[in-house]
């Protein structure tokens, strides 16, 4: 008899130690990186535009990420180089974390080959809303940019109403 309440005993506390093992690992889950990227390049510098996600909220915003990688040394650069970058956005505005104006960035960088500059932007959705109309007079589809030294990159977003 005690056999079988020791073996009751025992089985439950397997039970509850294979669910509790089964939720940890549920838990334990990977984020799903929702990121986008798209590059172009010249002899000197490649332009890379990073995108947390192509899908925005209406009322939320998404994270920009442009970054000018140096090619060859800056003495092996002989035509002049503004380094100044732009970012741009249709459908919406640009609001800058590290810079004032996304029209006119400064582009500072060493002058080793492999040097990196990195702006981190926000692309902030335009629309009107009210509460009668809910949200309106807004593109279902933008588009962000960026432009250095003549290459351009652009990547599509998508806008959607929240729910």
């Amino acid at each position: 008899m005690k056999a079988v309440k020791i073996y009751q005993l025992f089985s439950r506390h397997v039970l509850w130690m294979f669910l509790f093992l089964l939720l940890v690992m549920s838990c334990g889950d990977t984020v799903i990186d929702t990121s986008k990227s798209t590059s172009n390049s010249n002899k000197e510098f490649k332009l890379t535009l990073t995108i947390s996600d192509d899908i925005v909220r209406l009322n939320s915003s998404i994270k920009l990420t442009a970054t000018v990688e140096r090619k060859v040394h800056k003495d092996s650069i002989s035509n002049y180089v503004s380094m100044k970058m732009m970012m741009d956005a249709v459908g919406g505005s640009i609001d800058g974390h590290s810079f004032t104006s996304p029209s006119s960035i400064t582009v500072a960088m060493d002058s080793d080959q492999g040097a990196t500059f990195e702006a981190l932007a926000f692309f902030n959705p335009s629309s009107s809303y009210s509460t009668s109309q809910g949200y309106y007079n807004y593109k279902e589809n933008g588009h962000v940019s960026a432009s250095f030294d003549g290459i351009n990159v652009s990547m599509p977003i998508k806008m959607v109403v929240p729910r």
